[in-house]
């Protein structure tokens, strides 16, 4: 049977500090197409966090009586989602990844290739992106995207999140400072525009974003 499933809604995090951003150079590693992808973290008190969950759980709740409408006697499995509230040091966050693909092929079988639009703190567009080549973890932002249903047989229901944009407020980028391997500073060499940036924060454990397994 073939679903028509709801139209996407598009959604905005509040400032977010992030894990693991593939947003200048996408992870080819584990997707041979290229993935764009960012796990944003947010206070879990912020009420603006607080309603973009229930934003998210709304749209879920449509998706899922949607199908069970147009298949009332189907038993549906419901995928893990991409975000979810748990505790990091102690403190509860609500954390959320979003993701794209950086290439394909469509229905035509034409190529296409895309990427995530890149804005400052201003909001102007990052017109080099390679000037933030380094941003990693720790980095606080907005993302931008649009939360997608999905439905297979095998797979079961779900609400995918595709990476859209993002804009960067405070940039943190990998590499660390002398002092993250022990150094301090002495008299002498120093090359002209050396970097005084802070050491890039210590990512958090990356565990996959998952939730219980149900039907419905």
């Amino acid at each position: 049977m073939n679903f028509i499933l709801i139209k996407g809604e598009k959604f905005t995090t509040p400032v977010a500090k992030f894990q693991y951003p593939k947003l200048v150079e996408p992870d080819t590693k584990f997707h041979p197409e290229g993935m764009y992808e960012v796990i944003a973290v947010m206070d879990a008190s912020d009420p603006e966090a607080i309603r973009l969950a229930e934003d998210l759980d709304k749209f879920l709740e449509q998706h899922k009586a949607s199908l069970k409408a147009q298949a009332p006697t189907t038993k549906f499995k419901l995928t893990d989602l991409p975000w979810r509230f748990e505790e990091i040091d102690g403190m509860p966050a609500l954390i959320l990844k979003a993701k794209s693909k950086a290439s394909g092929v469509d229905r035509d079988g034409k190529s296409w290739a895309r990427k995530p639009a890149l804005f400052d703190a201003k909001g102007n567009p990052v017109t080099d992106r390679y000037s933030v080549a380094g941003l990693w973890s720790g980095t606080t932002g907005k993302v931008a995207f649009q939360a997608s249903p999905f439905y297979t047989p095998v797979i079961g229901a779900g609400v995918t999140l595709r990476l859209q944009a993002v804009q960067i407020i405070k940039l943190v980028e990998s590499g660390g400072s002398g002092s993250s391997h022990g150094f301090g500073e002495e008299k002498g060499w120093t090359p002209s525009g050396a970097s005084t940036a802070a050491p890039a924060a210590v990512p958090w454990d990356a565990e996959p974003i998952a939730a219980d397994e149900a039907d419905f």
